[in-house]
């Protein structure tokens, strides 16, 4: 039964090419040594879905979905919602005077949220904006991050003391603030594929940042050869191979996520194509013994619709048959959920931890929990966004 309705109006308003050229000017000075450089050894190749959520049980909940008509013709427009904490609604969180055809990139400290564009049109950097839970208002974050940021959902990671990790399109590492300063280029995909822990791997993408425990950056990639983790340790010196169990294939980092007080988790993919499995990751440490891996979940056909990490350390899947799997944590197995409503985006944890699954489709958003009796999906929420077609013509 449908509890609550809400109708959200918004404007988008698409940036024009003389407005990012104007903008482009002032960007070397503000970037800092990151510059505007595209040395960073090639894109990113490998395909990760953007459907995302964040958050868990006493923090707000924050998910991006794609909503509207058509990619090919620019009338999509990816969306933010935000649940603020304590409150079971979710609301659109969008910020505003961005065009958001290319995806958005989002890391959550627990109580501000980061929020990135990635490219698309004539926007070739990557704005970003700061909001705390509530998403009541936005703020300028640090200087855009330019080239754009890589279109993986991990692309941005928020640490606790003010920093910003920043993963481009062009396979570079950037380091920053939540607010002013500039960017410094801490690596590149070139530097550590021609690294003894890259090419050990075959490192032939990068598709992930975070930091660890310690507060080190850490970078995922894709492995072309067997035995690695695909995980990166960005400490002094050259990247170091983060050691877990090996794969006996090639392995591909789908993103990585700090949790609030406690470990690092990873969500792997093992091989390819039909055979291609995902696991997870806790990484207390570097050491492989404090490591602590999951079982191998199959994906079928291979194909992942979204994923979610949580700050409780679980995480959840959506997959291409509509299938819905998640992980509470260390130590536990796959769990697959009731058959999942139509055209569902991403999982998401509600106030109180319990699960919900987001749809979304044309204009319309719903949130669906998860039934205490874990059996079904009940709908308390719909909202309708003013999706602006042909706005970005």
């Amino acid at each position: 039964m449908r509890m609550n309705r809400t109708t959200v109006k918004a404007t988008r308003r698409r940036i024009t090419a003389a407005a990012v050229l104007a903008l482009a000017a002032a960007l070397a000075a503000a970037c800092g040594s990151a510059g505007a450089s595209t040395a960073g050894g090639g894109p990113p190749t490998a395909s990760i879905p953007l459907a995302t959520s964040e958050g868990g049980a006493g923090l707000p909940g924050w998910a991006v979905v794609d909503m509207g008509g058509s990619s090919a013709t620019y009338n999509n427009f990816w969306e933010l919602f935000v649940r603020p904490a304590g409150s079971a609604q979710w609301k659109l969180a969008t910020p505003l005077g961005v065009a958001s055809n290319g995806g958005l990139a989002i890391s959550s400290t627990g109580t501000e949220l980061v929020a990135g564009f990635q490219p698309t049109q004539d926007l070739t950097f990557s704005p970003l904006a700061t909001a705390t839970s509530s998403a009541a208002a936005w703020s300028q974050a640090s200087a855009p991050v330019s080239p754009g940021l890589a279109s993986v959902p991990d692309a941005l990671a928020a640490g606790p003391v003010g920093e910003v990790l920043a993963l481009t399109h062009t396979g570079e590492v950037l380091l920053g603030a939540h607010e002013g300063g500039t960017w410094t280029r801490l690596t590149t995909l070139r530097s550590i594929a021609d690294s003894a822990a890259g090419r050990a791997c075959g490192l032939t993408a990068l598709t992930a940042v975070a930091f660890s425990p310690a507060g080190t950056p850490l970078v995922g990639g894709a492995c072309t050869r067997s035995g690695s983790s695909g995980i990166f340790e960005l400490a002094q010196g050259s990247p170091a191979a983060i050691a877990l169990p090996p794969s006996g294939g090639p392995v591909t980092v789908l993103g990585l996520a700090r949790e609030a007080a406690g470990p690092t988790m990873a969500l792997l993919e093992h091989g390819t194509g039909r055979a291609a499995t995902i696991v997870a990751a806790w990484l207390a440490t570097t050491t492989p013994a404090s490591a602590t891996v999951s079982g191998e979940l199959a994906t079928g056909d291979g194909t992942l619709r979204s994923l979610a990490m949580w700050s409780n350390g679980s995480a959840g899947l959506v997959l291409a048959d509509g299938r819905a799997e998640t992980i509470s944590g260390p130590g536990a197995n796959w769990r697959a959920l009731p058959t999942l409503p139509a055209k569902a985006a991403t999982l998401a944890l509600g106030p109180a931890g319990q699960l919900e699954a987001l749809t979304a489709s044309g204009d319309s958003f719903e949130a669906w929990q998860l039934a205490a009796t874990g059996a079904a999906w009940g709908q308390p929420q719909h909202i309708n966004v003013a999706v602006p077609y042909g706005s970005s013509d």
